[in-house]
């Protein structure tokens, strides 16, 4: 933090009241990032909390490096999609959205003019992170939104890390199991990792390959939809380490830095006299 605010933690829920007054009164435009994952199953080789571990980690090393703070984790998303497997836990689309609407209202009330939201729930959770950024914005319009998903923040470093199949998918596959195995190794059960025979090549349109998709049209998914002896992820985690992993938080954090940087730069150059002239929008 800067030289007058100046905490232990970059976590809202390890500070004081006080400790976030000042937080708020010494920055022209406060910022919070929002992190939110989900409690689903990941495959027979890492635990239930990927995606929030994900986010929460994300949120941290952004929120340091850019002299930020971040609200708690919110361990629970969209993910019906995940019920036919043991432990997954899901709020309905609704939850989501109202759940998030209230985080958003309160950090506003409390002078936050910024909010980022990491989405650790990679694709899944953003259609009710659009819907309560766009109600909430409707309501504040002074106030910026943004969401940080972990796909679409990185798609050219996916692409140059990436050593498996283009379409064998992601979840749970060599890029979630390397972010687990450099900041959670003790979480992951490396002698049941091995490649998903899962696929979706039953049409071109329903592509698996998020970093790299030609045409393609959107299709439901519900917890009947996976087959009875399915293991629960896609992709091949075989190509997964702890070396790549270090890569994919590295270039991310770095991504949201520079976003975060520019974001500061636009709120700059809005309160100046030039701001009205330059016809910023966001």
């Amino acid at each position: 933090m800067s030289a007058d605010t100046t905490f232990q933690s970059v976590w809202m829920q390890d500070l004081t009241w006080q400790d976030i007054e000042s937080y708020v009164e010494a920055r022209d435009d406060p910022t919070a990032i929002v992190p939110i994952g989900s409690t689903e199953q990941h495959g027979p080789h890492l635990p239930l909390g990927v995606d929030a571990y994900q986010a929460i980690g994300i949120a941290e090393e952004s929120a340091e490096a850019a002299d930020v703070l971040t609200t708690p984790p919110i361990w629970y998303g969209d993910a019906n999609h995940h019920l036919a497997f043991p432990g997954t836990l899901s709020l309905s689309t609704q939850t989501v959205i109202a759940v998030l609407k209230d985080v958003y209202a309160s950090l506003i009330h409390h002078g936050f003019t910024n909010i980022v939201t990491v989405n650790g729930h990679r694709l899944a959770n953003l259609p009710a992170i659009e819907i309560a950024s766009k109600q909430t914005k409707e309501e504040h319009p002074d106030t910026f939104f943004a969401t940080v998903d972990l796909v679409r923040a990185a798609v050219r470093l996916h692409r140059e890390l990436r050593e498996g199949d283009e379409e064998a998918g992601f979840h749970g596959g060599e890029f979630e199991t390397s972010f687990i195995m450099a900041r959670h190794p003790e979480l992951v059960k490396e002698e049941k990792i091995q490649k998903s025979e899962e696929t979706s090549s039953w049409t071109r349109f329903a592509s698996n390959d998020y970093v790299n998709i030609d045409d393609s049209i959107q299709t439901a998914s519900a917890h009947q939809d996976w087959a009875e002896d399915a293991m629960g992820h896609q992709g091949d985690p075989t190509f997964a380490s702890p070396e790549k992993g270090e890569k994919l938080i590295a270039g991310i954090v770095a991504n949201v830095v520079e976003f975060l940087g520019d974001l500061e730069d636009l709120r700059a150059a809005q309160r100046s006299d030039d701001g009205e002239s330059l016809g910023l929008t966001y």
